[in-house]
C-alpha cells in the first residue's frame, strides 16, 4: 500500500499513461509514413521496439526524479525500493517477450490460397488440358538441388490481401507480370508460371520448392488493393540458406504499378549481381487504361486457371475494345478463344462462335508486335489446320520461333513438340516436348505427353513411368491410352488390359467423345477396315491427333502402311509437307496395286 502512495506521489502512473499514449501514436505514424517515406521494411519493427524498450526507463526516472519550480529533483528515500524495481524488471521481460514472440510468429509472406492452375497445352481434351487436381509430389521427378549463387528464380503467386477476394485475380496478375519481366533479363533462369503457381497455397518449405523448381531463389510478396490504391509487398529469398536477399514495401497510386514492377524487378536484378552481373530493367506499360489493364490481369489469370472461359473471353473483350492498341491483351484473346474452341470447358456459349475470334485477335497482335511469343504460338497452330502444306510450314515455322523464345510457361514447346508427333517425326518432337517438360515438371501435360515420345520411340519403361507421373499430377490418360494400344498390337493383352482400366477409371468430365472410344477400340483390335470405315466423315481436331499418334506406334505397322492412312495425310496436308520437309522416320512413299503407301521398317 505504501508503495502504491509512493508511486501516485511521484507521478509514475501519470507518466505511464502519457507515455503509453505518445507511444502509441509514435508507432502509428511510423507504420503509416514508412512506406511514403521508402525506408526500410524493419524501420516501423525498430520504432515499436525502441518505444517498448523506453516504457520501463520512464517508469524508472519518474520514480526517481520529480519535476518541481526548482527544476527537475532527484526523489530521496524509496529510491531503491527493491518491490518497484522488481516490478519494472517483470514489466521490461513482459514487453521484449511479447515483441520478440510477435516477431517469430509473422512470417515472410501471408500464406498462398490454393488454387488449381493449368498450363496451356494441347491435352487429351483439346489444346487446354485438364487443369492439375493434385498437389505436387516432391519426391519425383528428381531434381537437382538449388546451387549457391545460381542465377535462376521462381516467382510464387502473391497473396491477395485485399478485403475483396475478387482481387485474387489482380494479386495473381501481378506475380505474372513480374514473372514476365524477370524471365526477360538476360542470363537469369525463371521458372515457369505453371509449375511456381502449383504451389499455391501450399506450405512446403522454400527450400523444397526451389529445389523442385531447380532454382535458387525464390520471390514472393502479397498485394492489397482499395480503391485507387494498392500496396505491394514482396522478398526475395536465397532458397539454400532460407536467408532473405531483399524485401520492399511499395505503396502507390495504381497509376504507377508499372514503375513498381521495374523496381521490383531491378531490385532482384541488383540483388543477384554478383552472379548475374549488373542488368538494367525497364518496363514499358503495355496500356495506359488502367481499366483495360485490370480486366486484362482477370482475364489472363482465368484463363491460365481455365476458370469461368466466358468470362475470360468477356474480360478481354473489353478490355482490347477500351486499348485497341494493347497487343498483349489481344495475343491473349486470341490464345483463350484456340483453347475454348478446342477443349470441352464448360461453356454457355456456342463453339462456332468462338472459333473466328482466333484469328483476327492473332493478327492484330501480329501487327502490334510481330515477335510476340505467344501469339506466334498461336497463329501457328491455328495454321496447322489449313491443309496447304505450305501453310503447314508457315505454322511450324513460327511454333519454331516462338518455342525458341524463353517464355513464362511451356505452350510454344509442347504444341511444337506435339505436331512434330503428329507428323511422325519423333527425333525431332523429343527435344522440344524434353524442353517443355523440364521447364514445367509439375505440369501434367508435359509430362504425359513426353511418356508417349519415349513409348514412341521404344522406350517402355520410360514411357510407363511418366505416365504414372502424369496420372499423379492430375488423373491425365492420354498415355495410358496409346501404351495400352502398344501392349494390346504386341498380343500383351494382360498389360493392355491394365492401362485400359486405367483408362476407363476417369471422371465422366475426363470421358472422351464417342468416336475416340471407337478409333481406340479399332485400333486396339488392329482391324483397319472398321476404323477407316468410322474415319470416313470429317475428322475433329482431337480425332486426327489419336489416329496420327497411334499411327507411330512401334506395333503399329499395319496402321501406317495401309494405303487409306496415307490418303488421309495427303487430305491433311501431311504428305506435301513431308516432300517438302522430310518423310518421318525409316518411311517412303512406294506405289501400291491398292493405292500409294508409305513403307517403313519394322518398329520405327
Amino acid at each position: 500500500m505504501n508503495l502504491f502512495n509512493e508511486l501516485r506521489r511521484r507521478n509514475v502512473f501519470k507518466v505511464g499513461a502519457a507515455y503509453l499514449v505518445v507511444g502509441w501514436l509514435v508507432i502509428q505514424a511510423a507504420d503509416l509514413l514508412a512506406p511514403q517515406l521508402n525506408l526500410p521494411e524493419w524501420a516501423p519493427r525498430l520504432v515499436t521496439f525502441l518505444v517498448l524498450i523506453g516504457f520501463p526507463l520512464a517508469l524508472v526516472l519518474a520514480w526517481i526524479f520529480d519535476l518541481t519550480a526548482a527544476g527537475l529533483q532527484r526523489e530521496e528515500g524509496h529510491v531503491g525500493n527493491k518491490r518497484f524495481y522488481a516490478t519494472i524488471g517483470l514489466l521490461t521481460v513482459l514487453a521484449l517477450g511479447w515483441f520478440f514472440a510477435g516477431q517469430r510468429d509473422e512470417s515472410p509472406a501471408p500464406s498462398r490460397e490454393a488454387a488449381t492452375v493449368a498450363d496451356g497445352v494441347p491435352s487429351a481434351t483439346g489444346p487446354a488440358g485438364p487443369p492439375a487436381t493434385s498437389a505436387p509430389m516432391l519426391s519425383d521427378p528428381p531434381s537437382a538441388p538449388a546451387g549457391d549463387g545460381l542465377p535462376s528464380v521462381a516467382v510464387l503467386p502473391f497473396v491477395n490481401m485485399s478485403p475483396d477476394p475478387d482481387n485474387e485475380f489482380f494479386a495473381d496478375g501481378i506475380s505474372e507480370e513480374l514473372l514476365n519481366i524477370l524471365a526477360r533479363i538476360p542470363g537469369l533462369k525463371v521458372a515457369s508460371r505453371t509449375s511456381a503457381f502449383s504451389f499455391k497455397g501450399s506450405t512446403t518449405p522454400i527450400p523444397a520448392i526451389a529445389t523442385t523448381l531447380q532454382v535458387g531463389h525464390v520471390l514472393e510478396g502479397s498485394v492489397r488493393k482499395q480503391g485507387d490504391r494498392v500496396r505491394i509487398t514482396a522478398q526475395l529469398i536465397h532458397a539454400p540458406s532460407d536467408a532473405h536477399l531483399w524485401s520492399d514495401t511499395y505503396d502507390r497510386d495504381l497509376t504507377d504499378i508499372f514503375k513498381v514492377q521495374e523496381e521490383i524487378a531491378q531490385s532482384i536484378a541488383t540483388a543477384l549481381e554478383d552472379v548475374l552481373g549488373a542488368r538494367r530493367v525497364e518496363v514499358i506499360a503495355p496500356t495506359r487504361d488502367l481499366e483495360a489493364y485490370q480486366r486484362f490481369l482477370q482475364g489472363r489469370s482465368r484463363f491460365f486457371q481455365r476458370m469461368d472461359l466466358d468470362d475470360a473471353l468477356a474480360d478481354l473483350q473489353f478490355a482490347v475494345q477500351r486499348d485497341p492498341e494493347f497487343a498483349e491483351a489481344w495475343a491473349l484473346l486470341a490464345a483463350t478463344a484456340l483453347v475454348h474452341a478446342n477443349s470441352d470447358y464448360p461453356t454457355r456459349l456456342d463453339r462456332a462462335t468462338i472459333r473466328p475470334l482466333i484469328n483476327p485477335a492473332a493478327d492484330r497482335a501480329l501487327a502490334l508486335n510481330p515477335e510476340m511469343p505467344l501469339v506466334l504460338a498461336v497463329k501457328g497452330y491455328s495454321l496447322m489446320d489449313a491443309r496447304d502444306p505450305a501453310r503447314l510450314r508457315e505454322g511450324l515455322a513460327m511454333m519454331e520461333r516462338a518455342a525458341a523464345t524463353e517464355l513464362g510457361d511451356s505452350t510454344a514447346r509442347m504444341w511444337l513438340g506435339l505436331h512434330r508427333l503428329q507428323l511422325g517425326w519423333i527425333d525431332r518432337a523429343v527435344p522440344v516436348l524434353e524442353s517443355a517438360y523440364e521447364s514445367d515438371p509439375l505440369v501434367a501435360i508435359n509430362v504425359g505427353y513426353l511418356g508417349v515420345a519415349r513409348f514412341l520411340s521404344g522406350n517402355d519403361a520410360e514411357g510407363e513411368r511418366l505416365a504414372r507421373r502424369a496420372l499423379e499430377l492430375s488423373g491425365w490418360p492420354a498415355t495410358a491410352v496409346f501404351i495400352a494400344l502398344e501392349y494390346a498390337n504386341r498380343g500383351e493383352i494382360d498389360r493392355s488390359t491394365t492401362w485400359l482400366e486405367v483408362r476407363a477409371s476417369m471422371s465422366p468430365r475426363e470421358q472422351l467423345v464417342d468416336r475416340i472410344n471407337d478409333i481406340e477400340l479399332h485400333v486396339t483390335k488392329g482391324d483397319a477396315d472398321a476404323l477407316f470405315g468410322a474415319l470416313q466423315t470429317e475428322l475433329t481436331w482431337l480425332e486426327g491427333l489419336w489416329v496420327s499418334l497411334a499411327a507411330w506406334l512401334p506395333s503399329t505397322t499395319w496402321l501406317r502402311e495401309d494405303p487409306r492412312f496415307y490418303a488421309l495425310m495427303e487430305q491433311r496436308g501431311h504428305v506435301g509437307l513431308w516432300e517438302i520437309s522430310g518423310y518421318p522416320l525409316d518411311c517412303r512413299p512406294v506405289d501400291d496395286p491398292a493405292g500409294r503407301r508409305l513403307e517403313c521398317n519394322e518398329g520405327n
